[in-house]
């Protein structure tokens, strides 16, 4: 799938939505799923932020083998952002592709995105920006995040922090969940137990793999990992920014 998709080739469309509250029995705004066909979803909003955590799941997501292209889209104020690929079946995922292109994923606690079990997640001029915020945390914190056999590629995009520390009680549950998943998954690699989550803008572990070029991180320590060629700049970033958040209103 490529970012030329256009309706003749698609499957399933959902365009200018406004999605206050779940609408899937699972607790997420959108879900797509393989039998879908090739969706494509545009110039929507996601804003799950009036409802408690406890009674949602994701913003977006994609299982049994899901394809996407996402344009113009906003997902914002939930616990778990974008997550591509379904955890208990994954054997229905290795074809999965998920295709964002002038998105925002903001105040969410995780997932931004995530991609497992094989999935393929491509972003292009996307603005993330603050992950880890208390009123959206729950277990851990990170961004864009491959994993098990999961790939992302990230390129022209702006990974945002508006601050590092959201409170001791965040810290704390966010560094004892990382320790305890690399624990289980047998992974010895100090990064993947010690990096805080709100410094995870683009990783990857447990067989996963992470790309990017020109891309623009605002704090130091946030961690881009695969970054090849010269970053962009901040004047172009903020600029970006401006545009996606004017638009994607």
């Amino acid at each position: 799938m490529t970012s030329n998709d256009g309706p003749g080739s698609s499957g399933r469309i959902i365009e200018d939505q406004y999605i206050t509250a779940p609408i899937s029995a699972g607790g997420d705004g959108i879900t797509v799923y393989g039998s879908d066909g090739p969706a494509v979803i545009r110039r929507c909003v996601v804003d799950l932020g009036s409802w408690p955590l406890e009674r949602l799941d994701e913003g977006l997501s994609g299982v049994d083998g899901a394809r996407a292209v996402v344009r113009e889209t906003r997902v914002a104020r939930v616990g778990k952002g974008v997550l591509w690929g379904n955890g208990d079946y994954p054997a229905t995922d290795p074809d999965a592709e998920l295709v964002l292109e002038d998105c925002i994923i903001r105040d969410v606690g995780r997932r931004a995105p995530e991609a497992q079990d094989g999935v393929r997640v491509i972003m292009r001029r996307c603005v993330i920006r603050n992950w880890g915020v208390r009123s959206r945390f729950t277990v851990r914190a990170f961004a864009a995040w491959a994993h098990d056999g999961a790939s992302i590629r990230a390129e022209d995009c702006v990974f945002w922090q508006d601050r590092f520390w959201h409170g001791l009680r965040c810290f704390v549950v966010d560094m004892a969940n990382w320790i305890g998943w690399s624990i289980n998954r047998r992974d010895w690699h100090p990064l993947h137990w010690f990096l805080p989550g709100v410094c995870r803008g683009l990783t990857a572990s447990q067989g996963g793999t992470v790309s990017a070029t020109r891309c623009y991180k605002n704090r130091w320590w946030i961690r881009l990992s695969g970054h090849e060629g010269p970053r962009m700049g901040k004047k172009e970033a903020l600029a970006l920014m401006a545009e996606l958040e004017g638009r994607l209103l």
